[in-house]
């Protein structure tokens, strides 16, 4: 099936954008979260921080009622399997809604079977 003008471009523009966020994200312009020891890091590693902390769960003081109050946040789930799925090498899970991708070895094979079965029912009739 060939591709129409207009997915040509959607999927130029998609690739533009991929690009300048990998470019945007090296860019060092946040700050770590260390107190006594301040850097400046790129966007894409504050993003991993993140991603770590919120798989590894917290603990952070807030005040309540004039007193400090340790709050404590559990590993979200979601953030696991993402850092399980990376560290293992898996690639990332499609958004839900969004068509998966299926390999040309079984969209071929699929082909096939329609031309097969289009050849029998024409035989048999």
């Amino acid at each position: 099936m060939a591709q129409t003008e207009g997915s040509k471009k959607k999927q130029r523009a998609g690739l533009i954008l991929s690009s300048l966020l990998r470019d945007i994200a090296e860019e060092k312009t946040e700050v770590n979260d260390s107190v006594d020891d301040p850097k400046m890091i790129s966007k894409a590693e504050k993003l991993a921080r993140l991603i770590w902390k919120k798989g590894l769960g917290w603990t952070e003081q807030q005040l309540v009622n004039n007193e400090l109050t340790d709050i404590a946040h559990p590993p979200d789930r979601v953030y696991v399997g993402m850092l399980l799925d990376r560290l293992e090498g898996r690639v990332a899970a499609v958004e839900p809604g969004k068509k998966e991708r299926r390999t040309v070895a079984d969209r071929v094979g699929d082909q096939s079977k329609k031309r097969i079965n289009s050849v029998s029912k024409d035989v048999t009739e």
